[in-house]
């Protein structure tokens, strides 16, 4: 019968805790405490690790010498040009380069911003095709 009220128990607000019986009490109080403990246990938990092939700085300067290869008009995205060179920096200094010169001629001369991106596209390393994620054995 124990068995059968057990999960009832925990059903109850707290409110109506007090109105078990005092034995019944020290049962319950305890094991709501130590539900929430068990079930964030550390071997509840597993590390993914996510292998980033390719810069999102690298890819979003891609994007924009993309758009301006077909004509798209220099906006308020050239006031971030720096950061993404920074960005590129860590990881590709060459690349990095070759987008700083790209950036800076597009900001002297709008108007030349198709050649310049089709000229720095042409430079810069081929873009990495995404991977299949690898299937892990559970």
């Amino acid at each position: 019968m124990a068995g059968l009220v057990m999960p009832r128990l925990f059903c109850l607000p707290l409110s109506e805790l007090r109105m078990l019986p005092a034995s019944s009490q020290w049962v319950v109080l305890p094991l709501l405490l130590l539900v929430p403990l068990i079930g964030c246990a550390k071997s509840s938990q597993q590390e993914r690790v996510i292998p980033l092939k390719a810069s999102a700085s690298m890819e979003e300067a891609r994007s924009l010498l993309e758009n301006y290869a077909q004509g798209s008009p220099v906006t308020s995205e050239a006031d971030s040009f720096d950061t993404l060179v920074e960005g590129v920096r860590k990881e590709d200094p060459k690349a990095a380069n070759i987008l700083s010169e790209a950036f800076k001629q597009i900001k002297e001369n709008p108007g030349s911003r198709a050649k310049a991106a089709k000229n720095a596209l042409k430079q810069l390393p081929a873009k990495e095709e995404p991977q299949p994620a690898a299937e892990s054995s559970e």
